[in-house]
């Protein structure tokens, strides 16, 4: 894993207990050197201090998310910032989780434990689902509509991941929140909103954004039954 931030000395007590805990960490030399390094190391997980200048956040997660990488990493906020647009702000980038500074040193490690867990565990136990147009190859993470590439995020992948193994169950927020984000995550029920409505915007120009549907009062479904 790799951890970019402006005072990584700063930051010294949380190598240590990722290092204890099993992770093996990298610390970029300099601000400037970040993107390289992402490049040179291609870390699994990534924690990056937030409250850095948008414009440098916004570079360095454009970097890390590169095609070219084998296997973008993960990405996890340090940010000093609680508020819910700031939160939810991050989650619509494709961050995949957000931890409030001051935070617990054995929370950070918690958290990164669960987000690599989720790297080993699979979305299915089958290599191909499909309902209607869409179709999640769960061995390359790839989602097709209509026999088109569907550009997702790691979250949008998750949960659309999520709903293709129960088609046509209407779940909560609520529930959606526990069971894709997980129950560490700082993400509120906005970011299941955000999360379905940037999915459906990818589905739409091939006939796949109907399938996902809205359940009043209750929540979402991804079901065949379009005309419900």
């Amino acid at each position: 894993m790799m951890i970019i931030d402006r005072e990584p000395q700063a930051l010294q007590p949380l190598h240590s207990r990722l290092a204890a805990a099993g992770f093996e960490v990298s610390v970029p030399n300099g601000l400037e050197n970040a993107c390289a390094a992402l490049e040179r190391v291609q870390p699994q997980l990534v924690m990056v201090d937030w409250d850095l200048p948008s414009a440098i956040t916004t570079h360095l997660l454009r970097w890390a998310r590169r095609p070219s990488l084998e296997g973008p990493p993960r990405v996890i906020a340090l940010s000093s910032f609680s508020g819910e647009q700031h939160v939810v702000s991050a989650f619509e980038q494709g961050l995949d989780d957000y931890i409030v500074k001051p935070f617990s040193i054995a929370e950070v490690v918690a958290r990164a434990e669960a987000v690599v867990r989720s790297l080993r565990t699979p979305l299915t136990s089958r290599d191909r689902l499909e309902l209607g147009p869409l179709a999640f190859d769960a061995s390359s993470n790839r989602v097709t509509a209509s026999n088109h590439p569907v550009p997702l995020r790691t979250m949008e992948l998750r949960l659309l991941g999520f709903l293709m193994r129960h088609p046509e169950r209407t779940f909560t927020r609520e529930a959606l929140l526990e069971c894709v984000w997980g129950l560490e995550s700082s993400a509120g029920l906005r970011a299941v909103n955000v999360t379905v409505q940037r999915i459906r915007r990818a589905l739409a120009p091939h006939g796949g954004r109907d399938y996902l549907q809205s359940v009043r009062g209750v929540g979402y479904v991804l079901s065949a039954r379009t005309s419900r």
